[in-house]
């Protein structure tokens, strides 16, 4: 069902949610192991957000108390087998191992890894967030899944995140549309799709998570949904757990072409060597898409790299008609008076606008003082740790202050 409101269409899932799938239940009470997960997840070590009724209400939702009892056992960052994890909880391993295997390869809100098999919990975003939505087919999303979307966007719309981002190097980087990166001589590879593509074999492709949790709340939009990918060697683990489908270079192409042409812009994780891991892409609108959210919504730039190119404007040929407006995610271009402004904090380089100036107004221009993509998964790592730790520790601080 679509409903129109001003200039941006609304749509809802045209489905029948209901619990007919069965291992989705949740607390009907909340007990002193759930309020021990709420300090697990509102750790800084995992960004989480201070400890709140909102919390608590998710992780009651994700969680039964049954299921609670074993989950209070997972710390952050410190991955449990079943053993472990029934030495603590005083119940026999198969009986832990088989609540544990529910919780990783049928709700997906903990993460199983590893050989013997090790149990850990992951920040409510980046991870279960993603995690718990990801799926390649949408008629497998129930009741269940619209509660935790209601929930997470409540969490969500405290803006807790915004703490976090003040220091280090940003995790995602947009692309240049591929209308407009084929006439960038100055690109380097890595702004390229194409380019990017090459040195992987594996694909699997699924649902935008962030597209879907607004659908399944009411306030998505009616563009293209089936457009995250994953690149390289983790793609296997996604297709064999079911929450992506194989596919292969050729359709990821057509995909991101299809994405773009209906206003969406593809971004990459933040290093280019994609080895041994490989890498990951969605293609996102400022509606939905949490990352470009984190500008749009709460103004903190510092979640995105800073774009390679920029638009440059032709005010001798613009004609104020406006269609670049609207084709910007990111609301970097208004008009004032008899003027086109330009944001430069809340664009991305994406060059939707230039693709839309059908008067050669705009053109995609190299950013000045641009930072290279990190080379490595470990690189990345390496700068990103110092960055986290003391992120970390001054918001701990901070709250044992308060």
């Amino acid at each position: 069902m679509r409903i129109n409101k001003g200039q941006k269409k609304i749509i809802t899932l045209d489905l029948d949610l209901n619990d007919i799938l069965t291992g989705f239940d949740s607390a009907q009470r909340a007990t002193q192991a759930h309020h021990q997960i709420v300090k697990h997840y509102a750790s800084p070590l995992l960004l989480g957000p201070p400890p709140s009724d909102v919390l608590l209400e998710l992780v009651m939702h994700m969680f039964t108390e049954n299921e609670a009892d074993l989950v209070q056992y997972l710390p952050p960052w410190r991955p449990r087998t079943a053993a472990k994890v029934a030495k603590l909880s005083g119940r026999s391993a198969s009986e832990v191992q088989k609540v544990l295997d529910s919780l990783s390869f049928t709700k997906f809100v903990i993460l199983a890894f590893g050989s013997p098999r090790k149990y850990t919990i992951l920040p409510i975003v980046p991870g279960t967030f993603e995690m718990a939505l990801m799926t390649k087919d949408v008629t497998t999303r129930n009741t269940w899944h619209k509660k935790f979307a209601e929930l997470f966007e409540h969490l969500w719309d405290k803006g807790y995140l915004i703490e976090y981002i003040t220091k280090g190097r940003p995790a995602i980087r947009y692309l240049p549309v591929m209308k407009v990166s084929k006439t960038l001589h100055m690109a380097w590879p890595s702004d390229k799709l194409e380019e990017v593509l090459k040195p992987y074999r594996d694909f699997a492709v699924g649902n935008c998570q962030c597209r879907l949790a607004m659908q399944l709340v009411g306030k998505g939009c009616d563009r293209p949904m089936k457009n995250c990918v994953v690149l390289g060697p983790m793609s296997k683990h996604f297709i064999e757990r079911g929450l992506m489908r194989k596919t292969d270079r050729r359709e990821i192409m057509e995909i991101k072409r299809n994405a773009e042409e209906h206003g969406l812009v593809s971004w990459m994780m933040n290093e280019v060597g994609g080895q041994p891991l490989g890498n990951g892409s969605c293609s996102c609108c400022g509606c939905c898409c949490h990352a470009l959210r984190m500008l749009t919504q709460f103004n903190v730039p510092g979640a995105l790299s800073k774009p390679h190119f920029l638009p440059k404007q032709n005010n001798e040929k613009c004609t104020l008609c406006q269609k670049c407006i609207k084709a910007c995610p990111m609301g970097a271009l208004t008009i004032s008076g008899r003027r086109l402004l330009f944001n430069k904090i809340r664009c991305i380089g994406c060059g939707l606008c230039v693709v839309a100036c059908k008067f050669g107004a705009l053109t995609l221009e190299p950013a000045k003082e641009v930072t290279p993509h990190q080379a490595s998964w470990l690189e990345a790592f390496l700068n990103s740790a110092p960055a986290y730790m003391a992120n970390s520790l001054r918001i701990w601080v901070k709250r044992l202050l308060s």
